[in-house]
């Protein structure tokens, strides 16, 4: 029997990490060009690395496996076993990855808590200012990293403002400043702005393919050319450096070419799923991006029942549960979706536990 979010007119809100790509990704790959990554001879990846620099600004760009390790690689190269890096508790190098940090690194997080997830330079003075630093025996920071769109905080853009004021900040005080920018093509389509407005502000920044992007795999780490250079002999420390990668640049570069209009459509269908939801839900952010959240008595629960129902989403912490838009749902599933998310809205499970 097929699981449950396979079967047919199952409405799959879960990640937009499940956005698919299409046999026309795959007629488009000229199987004859694609060489060996390993040896820098891959027409595709070269391409796209190329590509990337030059629309996020940046001197270069390496092609990596997964989000998750251009941010680990990202941090070794800006950053030495003992130094600091100044983040925020729900951003993904903490959230998902402190564990990765401190084994592969040994680089010490400090995780602060704002309340709506932005960290702001006041913040990361205090930051600074708290801890002992009285000389070299101590940690030292080295790099704020900041996350663009903030994930644990319903996909909301970090303001720009805010993050010129903070690379003022890392030039002052002699830091790297850090953009995981998995979702910053979302946070572009949402505010208009272009991506090397962003990454001007940062020494090194990532983008992932395989979220609202739709291709199947991979990230890519931009930022100077020695920071990229450390960065491959790193990558290559961490098992990331591929054959056959073009396989997979390909697609990458096929789906970057209307980055704009098809993540507009994910935040268009966010704002929609947010607007019809019933008012009895409890919404804790704007559905800025491509993502919704919603703050219930018991999410693991309601995310059971409501796969039950037709609608699969994910239960984020145990009283928020997380629904994200990507190239899996068209206007007509997100009006359906909104209508059996409110039928438990009936029945009383619209709002959290405030005992």
């Amino acid at each position: 029997m097929r699981p449950k979010h396979a079967m047919e007119g199952v409405i799959d809100l879960r990640s937009d990490t499940l956005s698919r790509f299409t046999r026309d990704d795959l007629d488009h790959i000229d199987l004859a060009r694609v060489g060996d990554s390993g040896f820098d001879e891959d027409p595709y990846v070269t391409e796209l690395e190329v590509y990337c620099a030059r629309m996020f600004a940046k001197e270069a760009a390496i092609f990596m496996p997964s989000g998750t390790m251009s941010n680990q690689v990202a941090l070794r190269v800006l950053a030495a076993m003992g130094d600091e890096v100044i983040t925020a508790a729900g951003y993904h190098i903490n959230f998902f990855e402190s564990s990765q940090v401190a084994a592969c690194s040994g680089i010490v997080l400090n995780p602060l808590r704002p309340a709506d997830g932005i960290l702001r330079r006041q913040d990361i003075e205090q930051a600074i200012d708290e801890k002992a630093r009285w000389g070299p025996v101590y940690a030292e920071p080295r790099v704020v990293a900041v996350e663009n769109s903030i994930n644990a905080h319903g996909g909301t853009v970090f303001p720009f403002d805010e993050l010129v004021d903070i690379s003022r900040l890392c030039r002052e005080r002699g830091l790297s400043l850090f953009i995981d920018g998995a979702r910053l093509l979302n946070a572009c389509a949402a505010t208009g702005l272009q991506p090397d407005a962003y990454a001007a502000q940062c020494d090194m920044v990532t983008l992932c393919f395989a979220k609202g992007l739709g291709a199947p795999f991979g990230s890519m780490l931009m930022g100077s050319a020695h920071h990229v250079r450390d960065a491959r002999k790193f990558r290559k420390w961490h098992g990331g450096a591929m054959h056959q990668a073009g396989l997979m640049a390909a697609i990458a570069l096929k789906r970057l070419a209307g980055w704009r209009d098809r993540l507009a459509a994910d935040n268009d269908n966010a704002r929609v799923l947010s607007r019809l939801l019933d008012p009895s839900w409890t919404q804790p952010y704007e559905a800025q991006t491509n993502m919704v959240f919603l703050t219930v008595p018991d999410a693991s629960r309601l995310a059971s029942e409501l796969m039950e129902a037709g609608v699969l989403s994910l239960a984020w912490t145990s009283t928020q549960l997380r629904f994200v838009t990507s190239n899996l749902v068209d206007g007509d599933s997100i009006r359906r979706a909104a209508s059996i998310i409110n039928r438990f809205a009936a029945r009383g499970l619209g709002k959290a536990s405030t005992g």
